[in-house]
This record gives structure tokens, sequence and C-alpha cells, in this order.
């Protein structure tokens, strides 16, 4: 009997794909020594089992995991950009429609995001891109979501490249890599109504039966040139970053300070303490990047002690973006590189999670109404989140509440939210929400609706039938037209994946410094569609040579109607003074934004900031806050040396001036 925890050995009938097929196992009887060219094929043989083994298979209990992680990330950016949604994707944003397509930011990009230029249009969009984020989280029609949301987040990251950095293209990286994987396979909705369809169980013995509530297909390891590939990925993200910071501030250990005083960046919280640091906590610090950054790739590919070298790449990268997501307004980049290191769990791992989290106190009986389909169906549901199997269930009759729950060596009855309680704590992380359901006051507003409910015959409401019959597990051989077509499938996915790994390298051989300098790379155009069109790139030079040593940012002194001055972007007057600075208290959309913007090469994008700029009195909706006239400035500062506080070398350089001829003919206040 399998259990609903186990993980089986690679076998080639439980894989539905031909790259996940074993070897068969070897007769009882020693076979006879190979020579010649059998002897060879049988080495060969050895070495793709090594190789298949240690880099291209994968626990899909990980990809069930790390979907979860990555569809939270997905709902979580959208809900951070909402804030400024419309003003940088609408026509009256700082980038509109017409000149994106007039003068594009880079070759090819590619973004669906253009069609979408009003506000109704871009929060349909909204909507829908929050409908297939949620999908990919729960697991519901997943490949789909998640080719879907691949296209949708490309599109973001690719309709204004002017606040795009490197956390936006590990984005786009981690959602395309991982669409070529199987990730609806385990904990999903997708994989909990497959089972419901298997298998309709009709009585309290068939629920207590545990055989086969999985699909084997399902518990096999998955097997694909992807899950090296993203290996590879991440060892090229770390390699590289550490290889490029040959500077000065990097070696002597200083790096940290730097980047702690650039306001634009740090967190105000960071930028009120940071003064408190002491200067051997800042080598430390610099030292333990270094040293993360270097190890990670050791761990990932060493074949030796993979499950404890994974571990360790696993604390290092969570403990090194944790504390880059804490200190600085990246966008995306840390907790899109935590994502990735959910990929990084072995069987291994959930096996010893699953020892250290199955409690057999907490198990429990469940007894239902043998008569109501309702009670019968959720129990159907229960057996499928139990992964631990610390439910029992019992079928009783005349139960008024449909479901209750006994302790195995107490008969005390629990009904409604004491009930609903014991339930959720015996299955995986349940024991994390289930004391909400104890608190007063939220445990007797679940009492009420579980009353309500149980007024109301649900069963009937919702067609739910018990089944007069015992439920046979349903198993349905694939015909052999199917078999070849599945092949076909897995042939082509492969494919896919070493073309878009031939993009990657050869963009990667292009793109860093370490390469570029010393060999020009051809850039076939095939390859160079592959890479750039929706921004798969691989500049791997974050904070290199040298971390950021300056600061800086755009400050508008705009002339109101009614004779204020007022920076439009912050809502306050113009403050020029950035030494004194804590926190400029920007996100990172603004921040990238101001800091492109002062670029010479994005002056063709200066008219569209002054056209936003005159259009502060609607967002407001105050009329004498009406933009007259004004001037946009680049105001920087070096700084603090190590071991100072103070910034210095304050500038002001004035970018454009403006006059709004709008604003003249309408009366002055008081005029």
């Amino acid at each position: 009997m399998s259990s609903a925890t186990g993980q089986p050995p690679i076998d080639a009938s439980t894989a539905s794909e031909a790259l996940d097929e074993a070897p068969e196992e070897p007769s009882e009887a020693a076979p006879a020594k190979p020579t010649g060219l059998g002897w060879l094929a049988w080495h060969l043989q050895g070495y793709w089992t090594i190789l298949r083994d240690v880099y291209l298979t994968i626990d899909r209990r990980t990809l069930g995991f790390a979907r979860i992680m990555l569809g939270f990330l997905l709902v979580t950016d959208l809900v951070r950009r909402t804030p400024d949604w419309l003003h940088m994707y609408s026509d009256k944003g700082v980038l509109p429609t017409h000149l994106n397509l007039f003068r594009p930011q880079a070759w090819g990009a590619f973004t669906l995001f253009n069609a979408f230029s009003t506000a109704p249009e871009l929060w349909a969009l909204w909507a829908v891109l929050l409908v297939t984020f949620t999908c990919v989280l729960v697991g519901y029609k997943t490949r789909i979501a998640h080719v879907l949301a691949a296209i949708f987040v490309a599109s973001m990251n690719g309709r204004i490249l002017l606040i795009e950095n490197g956390g936006y293209v590990v984005f786009n990286l981690l959602v395309m890599w991982t669409a070529f994987l199987p990730m609806g396979d385990r904990f999903s909705v997708d994989a909990l109504l497959d089972s419901m369809r298997r298998r309709k169980e009709a009585n309290a013995d068939e629920l207590n039966d545990r055989t086969d509530v999985i699909d084997p297909r399902r518990l096999a390891p998955h097997v694909s040139l992807v899950a090296g590939v993203i290996l590879l990925q991440i060892i090229a993200i770390y390699y590289f970053n550490v290889i490029h910071k040959t500077g000065a501030a990097w070696k002597n250990g200083t790096a940290v300070h730097y980047v702690l005083w650039v306001d634009r960046m740090v967190t105000p919280i960071v930028a009120a303490v940071r003064g408190l640091v002491p200067p051997a906590l800042i080598i430390v610090g610099t030292k333990f990047v270094l040293m993360a950054e270097a190890t990670i790739p050791i761990c990932l590919a060493s074949p030796l002690g993979r499950t404890w070298a994974r571990r360790l790449a696993v604390a290092l990268m969570c403990i090194l973006h944790i504390g880059f997501g804490a200190t600085f307004v990246l966008g995306p980049f840390a907790w899109a590189m935590c994502v990735f290191s959910t990929l990084l769990f072995t069987s291994d791992d959930w096996d010893l999670a699953a020892r250290t989290m199955r409690r057999g106190h907490r198990a429990r009986v469940v007894l239902f109404d043998a008569s109501s389909g309702a009670s019968l169906w959720l129990c159907r549901v229960l057996k499928r989140l139990d992964l631990y199997e610390l439910l029992t269930f019992r079928a009783e009759e005349g139960l008024t509440r449909g479901v209750a729950v006994e302790h195995p060596k107490d008969p005390a009855r629990l009904e409604r939210s004491a009930a609903l309680a014991d339930i959720i704590a015996a299955l995986p992380l349940g024991p994390a929400i289930a004391w909400l359901l104890r608190v007063p006051g939220l445990s007797h507003l679940v009492d009420a609706i579980w009353n309500a409910v149980t007024a109301r015959d649900v069963s009937r409401i919702f067609g739910l039938r018990v089944p007069r019959a015992p439920g046979a597990v349903s198993v349905a051989e694939p015909s052999p037209l199917r078999r070849k077509a599945g092949r076909f499938v897995v042939t082509l996915r492969e494919l896919a994946v070493v073309a878009m790994l031939a993009g990657a390298v050869n963009q990667a051989m292009v793109e860093l410094w370490v390469i570029n300098r010393r060999v020009k790379v051809p850039h076939p155009e095939p390859l160079r569609v592959l890479a750039q069109k929706m921004r798969y790139l691989q500049g791997w030079f974050m904070f290199s040579p040298n971390p950021v040593m300056d600061d800086g940012t755009i400050v508008v002194d705009a002339k109101t109607i009614d004779g204020r001055s007022i920076d439009p972007f912050t809502g306050k007057p113009p403050e020029f003074d950035l030494t004194k600075a804590q926190s400029l208290r920007y996100n990172q959309i603004w921040s990238d934004y101001f800091n492109r913007m002062h670029l010479p090469a994005n002056s063709a994008y200066r008219d569209a900031m002054r056209d936003f700029i005159y259009r502060y009195p609607e967002r407001t909706g105050r009329p004498e806050d009406t933009i007259v006239s004004g001037e946009v400035y680049w105001v920087q500062d070096m700084n603090p040396p190590f071991g100072k506080t103070a910034s210095y070398k304050l500038e002001k350089n004035k970018l454009f001036s403006f006059e709004n001829p709008a604003a003249r003919a309408q009366p002055r206040p008081g005029g």
C-alpha cells in the first residue's frame, strides 16, 4: 500500500514520460561482465544514472511547495504594483502606450500591456492577472495558468523598462523555467480533483483505506533536463555575481557600509539604525555575502553529500535574501531567489519533515452522517488532505451538525468550531492556524456560520449524494496512440528547454563582463530573440565591481497656480538637501524610475514625465494644485566614507524646465 506521504523510487511502470523511465531492475542472478562495446555502454549507463539522480531528478512534493511559494510571490508582487498601476501602465502615466510604441525602450521587448491603455482596461487586466496568479497559487488548471503567468509577468516587466532591475529579470526566469515542470502534480486543486475522480468512497471503510489516494505517477520523482538547467541558472547567478565583485570595497570588507547609505534603496528602519552598526559587523557582513555567494554554487554542483549540500545552499540563500529584502527596496529580487531555493529540497527533506511534524497526539476520529452526501464529500476531501494519516472516519446516524470529532481515547464529542479546530490541527501545517478557531469571538462566528449551513439541506442544494455501491479505484490505461502522443509532447518539451538553454548561454557570453571583455561572442538573431524578447537576460554583476557609492534622486520644483512651490512626486515642498535624508521612502518602482530618467540615454521620455507632472491636479482632485511652471533636478551626493556617517559632495543638476501653456488661461485664485 502506498502511503500518502511516501516517495517510491523511480520506476518505469509509474512514469508517464519518456525521461521519467528508470532502467529495469537487475535479475537475481549476477549478469556476465560485459566486454568490448558492451563494457563501454555499461559504464555510460552508470554515469547516466548518477547524472539523472543527482542533477536531473526533482521530487514532485518539492514542485508543489515551490508552486505555492511562486503563486504567493505572483499575487504579492501584483499587489505591490497596484498603487502605481495606472501611473506606470496607462496613457496618463509616465510612459503612455503611443510613446512606448514610437520609441521602444529596448530591442524587441515583448509586452501585451500595449493593448491596454485606459483605466477601465487596465483594471480589467489587473483582475485577469489576479485570477491567473491565484490559480497558480492553489494549483487549479495549473499548466495553463502557469504559462499565462509567464506571459503576463514578462509583459508587466517589459512594458516599462525604466523601472527594470535585476530582480525583474530573475522573476522572469523563475516563472519561465518552472513553466516546464509539472508544478500541479502535488499539493494542488488539480491533484485533489484527480484523486476524487479516481475513487468515489461510499462508506467509512473506504474512507479509511488509504490505498491509491495519490496517483502512483504523482508519487514518482520527475526527471527532466529543466531540473538541471534550474540548478545551472542558480549557480550562474551566484558564481558570476561573486567573481565580478573585484572592487576595493569588497576586498577590504567595507562594501555593506556604502550600500546601507544609499537612501533611495534602504528602508526607513535601516536608515534610522545604520549609524549605530559597529565597523566590525560591517566587515563581517561583507565577508559573509562573498562567502555565501561563493559557497552556494559549490553546494549545488557537488555530487557528494547532495542532501546536506542542498540544505546548506537553501539556508544561505534564505539568510542572504531575507536580509536583502528586509533592508532594501529591490523589487522582487530577494523573494524570487527565496522561491528558487524551494526547488532545491530533496526527498530526504520531505521524509524528515513528515517524521518531524507528524504528532500522534493529534490523531482524531471524524464522525459523519452516513446519510448526508455533503458530510461524506467533506470526509473525502479531508482524507486527501490528511497526508500524515491522523484522521480515522466513522459513520454515525443522526448527527445534527453533519460532522463531529472524538479523541481516540476520550469519548467526549466536539462539534462545530471545536471539531473544525481539531481536524485542521491534524493536517500538515494545520496547528499554525487551528488555534484561531479557538479564540473567543472568532469561534462564535464560526459556530454561527456552521449552524446556518447545517440548518439547510446542503446535500440537495449542491447535488451531493451518497453512492449506492462502494467506489472502485478508476484506473484508465492510456491507449497506444495516447502514449505516443505523450512521448512526442515530452520530446518537444525537452527540445524547448534545450533551445532556451542555448539562448541563455549565448546571452550570458555576450553580456557578462568576464567573457565579453576577453572574447567577442556572436549573437545570432534566433538566440537573441529567445533571450531578449521576453527579457530572459543573464547579466549577473549586481553591486559590481564596487557597490553603489553615491546616492541620488529627482527633485521637482514646481509652481502651482496659487503660488506654492511643490514637488508633484511627493506632494510636499521640494527638498534638495540629500545629505540629511534618512531613506527617501520611495518604493522600488519610483526609485528606479528616477534613477533611469536622469540618464541622457532616457531623455526621450522626459516629455512624458512633464505631462505626468501637469496631470498632478487630476490625481489630487484639487484645482489649486494646477502646475504652472517648474524645473526638474537630479540631486546627488556621495555616501559617507567607511567609519563616518555624514554624506558629502552634494550636487544639484538641472535636467529640464517646463511651463504649462494650459495653465495660462486659467484664472488665478483671488485674482
